[in-house]
């Protein structure tokens, strides 16, 4: 279930950032001063084969993968972003209902409902 981190760090100058994780996804949610969505990404299938959806404001939806840096007998790597079309909007919105814990409701019915509108989510 996500749980919400108190005590994330906010960087000056930057929108507040709110941080949810669980065992399978973490949920970094950016709000302007009205505590609006701005902007949010959401990291799914974690630890293995991880994928994150990012969304903004200003750029719309982005589904990438998440490369852990793992490489064979060397030492791990920053984990970077790298591009990954194939996104299953139901399996998403089905993972995050499940697993919503702490999540406040108006924040999980934003991103579902940007989903089932933006992504051509089908029940």
């Amino acid at each position: 279930m996500l749980r919400e981190i108190k005590e994330a760090s906010q960087k000056k100058g930057e929108p507040k950032r709110r941080w949810f994780t669980s065992l399978s996804m973490d949920l970094f949610v950016w709000l302007n001063d009205e505590d609006e969505i701005i902007s949010y990404q959401l990291t799914y299938n974690k630890p293995h084969k991880e994928k994150a959806l990012t969304w903004s404001k200003e750029k719309g939806f982005a589904h990438l993968g998440v490369d852990d840096g793992t490489r064979s007998g060397k030492h791990p790597g920053s984990p970077l972003l790298v591009k990954d079309g194939v996104i299953k909007p139901d399996k998403i919105i089905s993972m995050l209902r499940k697993d919503s814990g702490e999540l406040k409701s108006w924040i999980k019915n934003f991103i579902v409902s940007g989903i089932e509108e933006h992504l051509e989510y089908r029940s």
